[in-house]
């Protein structure tokens, strides 16, 4: 038989075309070579070089065409990235993790719909490979489609049930849920599949301190001190919510939380005594960060009202208002702090009656405080308010 015009064994064309081949692709691993070592050592725009210099050597080179997205995409260069994942889609069409890493560049890029195209057409190639519909779901959760993200984590948790990953994204949609208990549950269970879990401890110790479980979140702050010190700061910049420290009276004017039920108005100052005659008085409040300035001196914030739960005592001791009891003021006339001390004074008045026998119960006036700190977090729901009953905030 007469040999083939292509034949390398006979034809000096196709040989040499065989050898050339060969010598390009030995060339792209070279310059592969090269930009793994420039990558090491941080030289990301050298290595990009080297990778380009891979591919156009061999066009079909995709670890090249994969490092170079990367690369851009670790730069925040997503236009970049995306036309080189596009490349590599075009030469792996069947490849989910080129699909992946083409849906990860949109999705950086905030091009929603894109990513999610990709990552279905990933799942579609391998539904029993988890990755695709992870990053779904956290596309979902990224972009307040919550439900759809809960659809995308229970399909991966039963591709992969042990997977701690897939339970703290179910924690962490729960904590987006306001589902603390719940987010509990998952939690802590990725942190038995996963040990060494930062992120886990941040979302427990947050779910934790939503439900008041202090002394819990308090133990998940103690493992990001020692696994991860950014957590470990943005944990305790939550947890560490403003609260009450004590109530001071001393220099009031006369009001005195220690006096309970049908106390008459001019015992706390005898200028009371005349009918339809008022007093301003001033209680001070320890705080335990240092407050916005704005927040607690707006008298928005704050409320006076009479005890009527298990923690502030119930006023009069459960029994009804007389004709002959005070009004309460609904919030303070003005207040005054000091960011040396923590210390918050408030004003308030109160009104003698026409007959000049008005009583009150000085033990179970609740004051309550509703703003923020100087770091913007709320008060903490457990020490908020304070009487002269409980003498602690609750």
């Amino acid at each position: 038989m007469a040999p083939s015009f292509f034949d390398a064994k006979t034809d000096p064309i196709a040989a040499l075309s065989q050898d050339q081949s060969g010598q390009r692709a030995q060339l792209a691993q070279y310059a592969i070579i090269r930009a793994a070592t420039l990558m090491k050592g941080g030289r990301n725009d050298e290595a990009i070089r080297e990778f380009k210099k891979a591919v156009a050597f061999d066009p079909q080179n995709t670890t090249a065409k994969t490092y170079i997205g990367k690369i851009y995409l670790s730069q925040g260069n997503t236009r970049e990235a995306i036309k080189a994942f596009k490349d590599l889609v075009r030469s792996q069409p069947d490849s989910v993790d080129a699909h992946v890493n083409l849906g990860n560049a949109y999705l950086q890029d905030k091009q929603y719909t894109e990513s999610e195209k990709e990552f279905k057409a990933a799942a579609r190639l391998d539904p029993r490979n988890p990755l695709a519909d992870y990053t779904l779901g956290h596309q979902y959760l990224q972009t307040g489609r919550l439900v759809e993200a809960k659809t995308q984590f229970m399909k991966v948790q039963k591709v992969s049930p042990k997977d701690g990953n897939v339970y703290y994204s179910l924690g962490l949609l729960n904590n987006k849920q306001g589902n603390y208990e719940e987010a509990v549950v998952n939690l802590e269970k990725a942190l038995n599949l996963k040990k060494s879990f930062p992120a886990a401890n941040y979302e427990l110790g947050s779910a934790y301190s939503a439900l008041g479980r202090k002394d819990d979140a308090q133990k998940q702050l103690s493992i990001l001190w020692n696994s991860n010190a950014g957590l470990y700061r943005d944990l305790k910049l939550l947890i560490d919510k403003p609260r009450m420290v004590a109530m001071d009276t001393r220099n009031s004017g006369g009001f005195a939380e220690i006096l309970g039920p049908g106390t008459p108005l001019l015992t706390l100052d005898p200028s009371l005594i005349t009918p339809n005659s008022s007093k301003t008085f001033s209680v001070s409040f320890i705080f335990s960060n240092d407050m916005d300035l704005a927040s607690i001196t707006n008298t928005q914030n704050w409320s006076i009202s009479r005890a009527n739960s298990a923690d502030a005592g119930y006023y009069n001791n459960t029994m009804p208002l007389s004709s002959k009891d005070v009004a309460l003021p609904s919030s303070p006339e003005a207040i005054f702090y000091n960011p040396l001390t923590r210390e918050a004074t408030i004003k308030f008045r109160l009104n003698q009656n026409a007959a000049g026998n008005a009583v009150l119960d000085p033990s179970h006036i609740v004051f309550s405080f509703k703003g923020k700190d100087a770091a913007g977090r709320n008060m903490d729901l457990t020490a908020d308010e304070i009487d002269g009953f409980r003498s602690v905030p609750f």
